[in-house]
């Protein structure tokens, strides 16, 4: 039995992603299916379906390529560390943020954004896939560990919020989300990226945002 040369099964799972990638530039999501793959790729049927289980999949392999080539959580760690400021923690957080932004949502905004609308119109198909996608993982873990951050902060006194820090939070995480809605729109489907003169820019909105919320810690 012939030998399968080293690194040929990773060769063959960049291959479909990146005839994947490729479909999508020019095809909405949900009209994308596993034969237009099979087609762009060239490969048998069974070749396919050997590294990916169902179109989800694929797209869920998009998802975690750039975010494990990028690696959020491994930037923001280091800003925990004790001998940094409130302060250089939350803009270096929304710093690496809005570097993931300029880098992914050109590359791959598209797709990802209509995947999300694929999962609000099939909850089921969320929780079903969700364990695998490392971008929820890495962006949750960085919330998650910023928010006991901050909590133990206020706990110790160092920190005065000026509002309750739960919708410190939830002012965040939607800000964010309508960031990388309004830079995906802009992006990816040729619509205006300016209003009225404003200029969407990944770090420029990330920074906006991380000033506001040390404003609402009282860090300002």
């Amino acid at each position: 039995m012939p030998k399968v040369p080293e690194g040929y099964g990773e060769k063959m799972r960049g291959l479909i992603l990146d005839a994947a990638l490729e479909i999508c530039r020019t095809k909405p999501v949900y009209e994308v299916t596993m034969r237009d793959i099979i087609r762009q790729t060239r490969l048998s049927v069974g070749t396919v379906y050997r590294y990916f289980e169902d179109i989800d999949d694929i797209f869920i392999g998009l998802t975690n390529r750039n975010q494990d080539e990028y690696q959020l959580w491994a930037h923001c760690e280091p800003l925990f560390a004790d001998d940094h400021s409130v302060q250089q923690v939350i803009l270096g957080i929304f710093h690496y943020l809005g570097e993931y932004l300029a880098e992914s949502i050109p590359a791959e905004g598209k797709f990802a954004f209509e995947m999300n609308i694929k999962f609000l119109a099939d909850p089921e198909l969320y929780e079903k896939k969700k364990n695998g996608i490392t971008e929820v993982a890495d962006f949750e873990k960085l919330m998650h560990h910023t928010m006991r951050y901050l909590a133990g902060k206020v706990e110790a006194g160092l920190l005065k919020p000026v509002m309750p820090l739960e919708h410190i939070f939830a002012f965040a995480v939607t800000s964010l989300d309508g960031m990388v809605r309004d830079l995906t729109l802009a992006r990816c489907y040729s619509l205006p990226g300016d209003d009225a003169g404003v200029t969407l820019d990944e770090l420029s909105l990330t920074g906006a945002l991380a000033r506001s919320l040390l404003y609402l810690l009282g860090e300002a």
